[in-house]
């Protein structure tokens, strides 16, 4: 119970803590009004512009479900003892917000906070009444003064910054997928309802997507777009169906003209949360709205879709994303280098070093950025010089500790499968329809090309098939990629996604 005699206290980040034992009357500050005349009145007045910009950076930081389900019914109460006591509606939700928003909610506080007071989170029938009587009621946001942008604090200076489509590097592995957002950001149409764009993890889906958002917010108003992770979705389901009542998700979804879901391949494991999504799905649609999904992997593999909603997606637009090409891996490592030099002077990579990381990664967009901050932080922030061997160093921290390993064919066709939609089963197979074929002859040629493997041993992991089929398909592929540009690139794409891939490090 907090009363005059008993406070609790919390750590810096918000969460945890211990009863400090009793003193004296702790010195309770109506915070929530403040004057002039008690000592530090005049900054007690900005209490409640504090909390209402905290409240802000938290709906910015965990989206509109996250933020309306467990901050938005937190109420500032008062000041005790120097700490800053925020209530909860019960002890489930206290629990709650203290395990997975505490640090954020101090976070938060301490960068608006210039006295740097430390966040008290309490359920609201374990404050005394004595405090919550002396504590004036919390204004609402809207009577509450504008409070004073604060920028955050950056502590990384190779932090990522904010996702719009402006900072969004382009190249062929994902000029497609770009356009199609650019034109929804724009408003335009895109001659469909749905849209999914698939790709492997960290080619950038979700900065498309938040792209899209920050666009549709600025021009079209912040309802006119929801952005949402699989998690958001999910947990905002359970919690509607645990109350009996689901309307809220049910009105905050279809209000949208444009539904942005990430991740939506997680939401194929849940029978349950799956329905009810495709039912929304289908209301946005029918109502002229556009529903675009992120998934890394293409919807005819996702095997608990039913047939109507496999049909639903593919009747749609779909834009693939991969892994950048070695252009764009460069412009990406310069890019973030450039970020964390203007962030740092003594960080300088020279171009030799860009292209060794360009060369050498041939990996996502988020693992360039990862070896980028391995530089720095192994060689600017230790103290030590910036050389060629700390960047050898950075690469085989990405790659795993130790030189990639040649990839296993078993290796070779399970992402070759997944690439163009089709099984394992399928490339072991005798089927010779071109949708079977022509991947399978890429899997055989690329076996041959990353593997020490003998045509008849790549022959007898396809299907136990002669040795002279395994020839024939690659010399075929080896002349078509001599001749063809464009095949080149798409086999090349193939072969960085089969040499990143995690397997090959164990």
């Amino acid at each position: 119970m907090i009363n005059k005699q008993n406070t609790t206290r919390f750590s810096a980040g918000g969460v945890g803590g211990a009863t400090r034992p009793p003193e004296s009357a702790p010195a309770i500050r109506k915070g929530l009004v403040g004057s002039s005349a008690d000592e530090g009145g005049a900054d007690e007045a900005g209490v409640p512009a504090i909390w209402a910009s905290v409240r802000e950076t938290l709906r910015r930081h965990l989206g509109e479900v996250k933020f309306d389900a467990w901050i938005a019914h937190l109420e500032l109460v008062a000041e005790v003892n120097g700490e800053i006591l925020i209530s909860a509606p019960g002890e489930h939700e206290c629990d709650r917000v203290r395990r997975d928003f505490g640090h954020r909610i101090q976070q938060a506080w301490t960068q608006s906070d210039r006295r740097g007071r430390t966040i008290t989170i309490e359920a609201r029938e374990r404050i005394s009444p004595e405090v919550l009587t002396l504590a004036a009621p919390a204004p609402a946001p809207a009577e509450t003064p504008a409070a004073p942008h604060v920028e955050e604090t950056v502590t990384d200076p190779g932090a990522e910054e904010s996702q719009t489509l402006e900072n969004f590097l382009v190249g062929d592995s994902n000029r497609v997928a770009f356009g199609l957002a650019r034109r929804l950001a724009m408003g335009a149409s895109v001659a469909a309802h749905v849209v999914t764009i698939i790709g492997p993890h960290g080619v950038g889906k979700t900065h498309l997507m938040r792209g899209i958002e920050a666009a549709l917010k600025t021009t079209r108003g912040q309802e006119s777009v929801l952005y949402m992770s699989s998690e958001d979705f999910t947990v905002a389901f359970v919690e509607g169906v645990k109350r009996k009542d689901t309307s809220e998700l049910r009105a905050m979804v279809r209000r949208a003209k444009v539904v942005l879901l990430d991740d939506f391949q997680f939401i194929c494991s849940k029978p349950g949360t799956l329905v009810e999504f495709f039912s929304h799905l289908r209301a946005i649609v029918a109502n002229g709205g556009v529903v675009v999904l992120a998934c890394d992997q293409t919807p005819a593999v996702l095997d608990q879709l039913d047939d109507r909603m496999r049909d639903e997606i593919q009747g749609g637009v779909i834009a693939h994303m991969d892994l950048p090409e070695r252009s764009l891996r460069r412009e990406i490592v310069r890019t973030k280098a450039d970020d964390v030099a203007a962030a740092d002077d003594a960080f300088e990579l020279e171009e030799e070093w860009v292209d060794m990381l360009a060369d050498r990664l041939p990996a996502s967009g988020r693992a360039l950025y990862g070896a980028v901050r391995n530089v720095y932080v192994g060689t600017v922030l230790a103290g030590h010089p910036l050389t060629k061997a700390a960047v050898e160093k950075a690469i085989q921290l990405q790659l795993g500790g130790s030189p990639v390993r040649a990839p296993k064919i078993d290796t070779i066709k399970d992402v070759t499968a997944k690439a163009y939609g089709v099984t394992k089963q399928d490339l072991e197979s005798s089927c010779r329809k071109r949708q079977f074929a022509q991947p399978r002859q890429y899997a055989m040629y690329l076996s041959r090309q990353l593997t020490k493997c003998s045509y008849p041993q790549i022959g007898r992991l396809f299907g136990d098939r002669d040795h002279t089929t395994v020839l024939f398909a690659y010399r075929k592929i080896s002349g078509m990629v001599a001749a063809n540009e464009g095949m080149a690139e798409e086999l090349r794409q193939l072969e960085q996604r089969i040499l990143a891939d995690p397997r090959n490090n164990r």
